[in-house]
């Protein structure tokens, strides 16, 4: 049960960082006034990666598992399934708004713009996962994210663990958005 306990936790805490990208792009997207858009725009992108960060929870699940018997297992199992549903869904609920800023009113090209904020994403989470940089340190901490960041780009395993989440988060909203989006279709069409 304490690590039941436990998981909430840490779980909640991580699921409300997550909330705050899809909040933040939720405002920048209806908010008309330019300084509110930038200020949004900011706590967005710095909060971002603690959306698809949920999915790399992962890491814990089996020494969790290891702690834990009978009825506590399948609640745990629960925990960790509903810890990646929340990643998926908050990861497109919060580039969603953002990409149709961005293609519609700013005229980008919808994969780059996808690719270019999956590779923010990455080095997001790869500093958070690995040098374990917080998204409250730009503000608290400059000095450390610029020099966990420099050692990001130094080492060559993780300048490749941030191309291969790249690829994976890429696809992964490329499936989102085409599953969502057209089983938002199906239910417009059917009406």
């Amino acid at each position: 049960m304490r690590v039941i306990l436990y998981n909430m936790s840490w779980m909640s805490f991580n699921i409300l960082l997550a909330l705050i990208a899809v909040l933040f792009g939720w405002l920048m997207k209806r908010t008309k006034l330019i300084p509110l858009r930038i200020l949004y725009t900011l706590v967005w992108f710095l909060f971002l990666p603690n959306t698809l960060y949920l999915l790399t929870d992962l890491v814990h699940l089996y020494q969790n598992m290891q702690r834990v018997g009978g009825l506590d297992i399948v609640i745990v199992a629960f925990q960790y399934l509903l810890l990646l549903l929340l990643g998926m869904i908050t990861y497109f609920a919060a580039v969603y708004p953002v990409e149709k800023i961005a293609v519609e009113k700013m005229k980008w090209n919808r994969t780059i713009f996808i690719l270019l904020i999956n590779v923010l994403v990455s080095i997001g989470i790869t500093l958070g996962r690995v040098e374990r940089t917080n998204s409250w340190y730009f503000v608290t901490n400059l000095s450390r994210v610029l020099h966990d960041s420099i050692q990001l780009f130094t080492s060559v395993n993780l300048v490749l663990l941030t191309l291969i989440l790249t690829l994976l988060n890429t696809v992964l909203y490329f499936i989102l958005r085409t599953s969502l989006l057209l089983s938002q279709d199906k239910v417009v069409y059917e009406r």
